[in-house]
């Protein structure tokens, strides 16, 4: 570990004995395990909350049989930082902070330490999440050395994402870097493999490996629901378009005046003036809640709500099917390439208020029917978002990249 290190969670494997590899270079693998060394390199600006999170926290913890993690932090936001080494914590991986420092021309922070760690050349392999992070890249592109570069860029439009022209520019200027160096691209779309395939050219080092769902946790709810919507994701966030979502439900009301909407997420209190004082009794802002909360909110709503300009994934989109509820949202090649052949996911024309009303009343107005027709698609749904099928092909992912780097190439 390196001494200028600020923290950490839990101290790294302790390798017993190094040996040489006949190439005049140290292999640090202990003879204790010959399991594959991952470091995973993130930003506190990363939402750990969120889909993103999921994926790193749920992957990692599936493949720790075969995969010493070690994961790398800078210490800026407090709230992902506390996410991550409570993960640590728990489950037993290595979490390093450095200190965090902005960074001009990138969204995200840089970690001050973060070249003199990776120089230590202790890891088969080099986990870099999210295109955004400019700054966190780059240190990554100079000092990843001979590493397996896994890239996981949860991609997405420029406009999406609030930054400055400079900001923009480094940040697609580092992301092509990248993409090139990389020796293996995770896309959580099709639509994100497809683009990324395209932007890399001849290469074909993309594979498209969605989030997933706990399936045993994530329920099916009854059939019989009361009359309720659901909205989840952060309130505040321009691209959720909160504002287009309480415009749908208020002509939903005239109809349907018994109708109510619970909305979910982080930073609440700042849209509770943007509520239209009609609709005050009828919305219910219940903040962040816990995922047991989260599941039974899933199970008595009649359909979620997620009218966003842009979503890469949509983590409450796959939650919401899996426990029977339909779903309302925007058409979006990301979303539609992931769920566009399942039962209950609407694309609603969103630009066109009174033809996403429309579908939605269609969809009330047949009631358990509705929910009946998602709920017979669980199946499938399973078949594509199982954790344990996902873990699995991540690992055969990584390996594929390690045996083509190490052999195929020499």
């Amino acid at each position: 570990m390196a001494d200028n290190l600020l923290a950490s969670s839990t101290l790294a494997p302790p390798y017993l004995q190094a040996s040489n590899d006949g190439r005049g270079q140290q292999d640090h693998r202990g003879l204790e395990s010959s399991k594959m060394r991952v470091l995973s390199v993130l930003s506190s600006s990363n939402q750990l909350y969120s889909g993103i999170g999921r994926n790193v926290f749920e992957l990692s913890l599936r493949l720790s049989d075969r995969v010493d993690f070690e994961f790398v932090i800078d210490d800026l936001c407090s709230k992902n930082l506390e996410l991550l080494l409570e993960f640590g914590a728990q489950h037993g991986f290595a979490v390093h902070v450095g200190r965090g420092r902005a960074h001009a021309h990138s969204p995200d922070a840089f970690n001050v330490e973060l070249p003199t760690f990776l120089r230590q050349r202790r890891w088969d392999v080099i986990e870099c999440l999210c295109w955004a992070n400019a700054a966190t890249n780059a240190l990554i592109l100079g000092e990843a050395g001979t590493a397996i570069l896994c890239y996981m860029p949860h991609y997405q439009p420029l406009w999406s994402v609030p930054m400055s022209s400079v900001q923009a520019a480094y940040t697609e200027a580092v992301h092509a870097r990248v993409l090139q160096r990389a020796d293996v691209v995770v896309c959580v779309s099709a639509w994100e493999r497809r683009e990324l395939q395209d932007q890399a050219g001849q290469r074909g080092h993309c594979v498209f490996l969605p989030n997933g769902c706990h399936f045993e946790d994530f329920r099916p709810g009854p059939l019989v629901r009361p009359p309720q919507l659901l909205f989840v994701g952060d309130l505040a966030e321009p691209r959720k378009r909160i504002d287009r979502v309480l415009a749908v439900f208020a002509r939903l009301r005239q109809r349907r005046p018994q109708l109510r909407l619970v909305l979910v997420g982080s930073r609440t209190e700042e849209v509770r003036d943007r509520i239209p004082p009609e609709l005050h009794s009828a919305c219910e802002l219940r903040g962040y809640v816990s995922e047991q909360e989260l599941r039974h909110l899933y199970t008595e709503s009649q359909g979620l709500l997620l009218l966003s300009d842009y979503e890469a994934f949509g983590m409450p989109i796959l939650e919401a099917l899996v426990c029977g509820t339909p779903v309302f949202l925007s058409y979006l090649e990301s979303t539609y390439s992931l769920f566009g052949s399942f039962s209950g996911a609407h694309f609603c024309p969103v630009e066109d208020l009174d033809r996403t009303v429309a579908v939605i009343e269609q969809t009330l107005d047949r009631g358990p029917e509705a929910i009946t027709e998602v709920l017979n698609d669980r199946e499938r749904l399973r078949a594509a978002f199982d954790w344990d099928m996902l873990a699995a092909q991540k690992w055969q992912a990584l390996a594929s990249a390690w045996f083509l780097k190490k052999h195929w190439a020499a």
